[in-house]
């Protein structure tokens, strides 16, 4: 039994051709893929700028599916038939990033779509630990963005951001940023180059009408 899956044979050349049917490991869920973004990281592994990826790869991180098969170490609140998101990357768990939470910079980090196959295709495998269910009231078609969504949130949890503080958001070209954006208005008032035309620096005249209005 085969399945349709999205390659990038090498950098400018892109196709979809049919593999055979994935068989899930014990620990590993079987889904059936409902909807998948492209990243960003998607688009420079097309263009050949992205020095990480291998090919050929099949690409494709931030995915939503349908649970077909449960595996060991699933969340007890999943079930087959159950709408859920992957994470993007595997880690570990055992070295010591992933021992304080780092799990981004485990020693060992492989991330699908890049350093192992996505799930840019009909039917995928993942590690059973790794999913999250997707609540009734998220369309398929938009759960995909809580990856990028993430990175966001991410930032402002670092910056320690609090409500009525301003922010500026610096090369805010995509989603993670829009992201950014929408979460950090809702705690006061945020400032961007996206709405300059500028992918570098925040532009000269929101800077000084900030400026303004704090004095």
């Amino acid at each position: 039994m085969k399945v349709k899956a999205v390659f990038i044979n090498k950098p400018g050349e892109v196709e979809t051709r049919w593999v055979d049917y994935p068989h899930k490991k014990e620990n590993e869920v079987l889904i059936k893929v409902d909807a998948a973004g492209i990243c960003g990281s998607d688009i420079g592994a097309f263009r050949g700028t992205n020095p990480l990826v291998t090919y050929p790869r099949i690409i494709g991180h931030e995915v939503t599916g349908i649970v077909l098969q449960e595996g060991a170490g699933m969340p007890g609140n999943i079930k087959k038939g159950d709408r859920v998101i992957v994470d993007p990357y595997i880690y570990c768990g055992h070295c010591y990033p992933c021992s304080v939470g780092r799990t981004n910079c485990c020693e060992n980090l492989n991330v699908i779509g890049v350093h192992v196959d996505g799930a840019m295709r009909e039917v995928a495998t993942h590690p059973a630990h790794l999913i999250h269910k997707i609540p009734d009231n998220v369309p398929s078609e938009m759960a995909p963005l809580a990856e990028p969504l993430t990175i966001a949130l991410h930032a402002l949890h670092r910056a320690n951001v609090k409500a009525g503080e301003y922010v500026a958001i610096i090369g805010a070209g995509g989603h993670w940023s829009y992201g950014g954006i929408k979460r950090a208005s809702l705690q006061g008032n945020a400032y961007s180059d996206r709405y300059c035309g500028r992918k570098a620096t925040l532009c000269a005249k929101a800077w000084r009408s900030l400026c303004a209005e704090r004095r």
